[in-house]
């Protein structure tokens, strides 16, 4: 009987490879459900902030995301999908609103080879909307600055107009379809506080803020955006005038002074038979316009009553990591993550439940605190070789700053506990 038991019985190959096998889809379907149960942990600890009550006429919080290329990588999605994994869903738990922005600037080099992704944009994007908000309180009680303002306000909305004439061109778009391109939601009230994913886009943000701070505030308007049909029509008006000049000049004797240049070397003017100038040398190149320039900085007023003003529109500004394991060097650890997921949404998804309640906020410790934050990241192998970005940020400015303290579990807990998801 036991002989044709054993015979029944796989072999010892067999029963290794399934016994793989199994193991293996055995320990990803624990990984996956103690990754959920975590993630609901914090998702319900994150709906208390969604039931609290709010006035009838008080705005609801809204955080501004900022997302940039990790170090090592050559677009947002590692980064995107980051987001989508740990942070969005404790955010839509807590009923928080927020603006995603992705930055995502590439270049290539001229001969079309080695593409490379161009920092900065984060810190541009901060620091103009904290510039924008610093000069809108200086117009409050300023009339030729009010001024200035609906003139930028015109220019801005006539570009925008004009972009969307130029995308449209001639291709019979509906007016229907025209006002739908043209809809914006309404702009935020209040200050949106900012949220940094990843070292590298932590390091814009202060920067930028910093920037926004203490920079010029003069503004220069921008150029009218030229439309495609004006440039068509000064392309053929163009063309004619060629035509024009060539045949006053092919009819013209060869000792006429049209076709000759003066004693200084200038050449001379070219005109058509009704006497219009249609070619003239460089001495009569029409001039283009000069950028027209606010100037917001001789508004500002003293040293001590600029930084009052400016720390009140300051954001408060919070950190959540992105440790981004990347290259065939780092394969085991990549395998270990996948198969326990867990200890990410564990350091993550915790991090976001600290932006969810806004009693986690609190004063920076200084500009160390700031430039150290995440700086474990510098660690990982996307880092190497890149060029380091440096917090710069005048001890002024972060002792006005606010912070979430991210890298603490400070977050109201669920009423029948006190440590945390349960461990298995």
């Amino acid at each position: 009987m036991l002989a044709s038991l054993r015979k029944k019985l796989p072999g010892r190959k067999a029963s290794i490879f399934w016994g793989t096998v199994f193991g293996t889809v055995g320990f990803y379907q624990y990984n996956n459900r103690e990754s959920k149960k975590r993630m609901d942990y914090y998702c319900k600890r994150a709906e208390a902030a969604a039931n609290e009550s709010i006035g009838a006429l008080d705005t609801p919080r809204k955080v501004h995301v900022y997302i940039a290329v990790p170090m090592g990588e050559l677009g947002t999605r590692k980064a995107r999908l980051h987001w989508e994994q740990y942070v969005l869903p404790v955010f839509v738990a807590g009923a928080l609103d927020y603006e995603l922005t992705l930055v995502n600037d590439t270049e290539t080099d001229s001969d079309g080879g080695n593409e490379r992704v161009l920092r900065g944009k984060v810190h541009t994007l901060v620091a103009d909307e904290i510039k924008e908000r610093r000069r809108k309180e200086m117009e409050k009680d300023n009339e030729e600055l009010r001024l200035w303002r609906a003139a930028i306000d015109e220019r801005k909305k006539e570009n925008e107009e004009r972009v969307r004439r130029n995308r449209l061109g001639a291709s019979g778009e509906s007016r229907q379809e025209l006002d739908l391109s043209n809809w914006k939601p309404e702009p935020y009230p209040g200050t949106m506080d900012i949220v940094a994913i990843g070292r590298e886009t932590w390091v814009e943000v202060i920067n930028g803020i910093n920037d926004g701070a203490v920079g010029s505030l003069n503004y220069t308007i921008p150029p009218l955006v030229p439309l495609d049909s004006e440039e068509q029509e000064k392309r053929n008006n163009a063309a004619e005038r060629k035509i024009s000049r060539d045949t006053v000049v092919e009819s013209a004797s060869p000792d006429s002074p049209h076709d000759e240049g003066g004693a200084d070397g200038t050449k001379a003017q070219v005109t058509d038979t009704a006497g219009t100038i249609v070619a003239a040398g460089p001495e009569m190149a029409v001039p283009q316009p000069l950028p027209i320039t606010v100037d917001y900085d001789r508004y500002r007023g003293n040293g001590a009553e600029n930084k009052t003003a400016i720390s009140a529109k300051l954001p408060a500004v919070a950190y959540i990591s992105h440790m981004n394991i990347t290259g065939w060097s780092n394969m085991p650890l990549r395998i270990w993550n996948f198969f326990h997921n867990q200890q990410n949404v564990d350091q993550y998804s915790q991090q976001a439940l600290q932006v969810v309640f806004e009693s986690t906020k609190r004063a920076a410790h200084g500009a160390e605190e700031l430039e150290d934050m995440g700086k474990a990241e510098e660690t990982t192998v996307g880092w190497e070789g890149q060029e380091r970005i440096d917090v710069v940020i005048s001890p002024a400015v972060a002792g006005s700053l606010h912070v979430y303290d991210t890298q603490n579990d400070t977050a109201p807990h669920l009423p029948d506990e006190e440590h945390g998801p349960e461990q298995n």
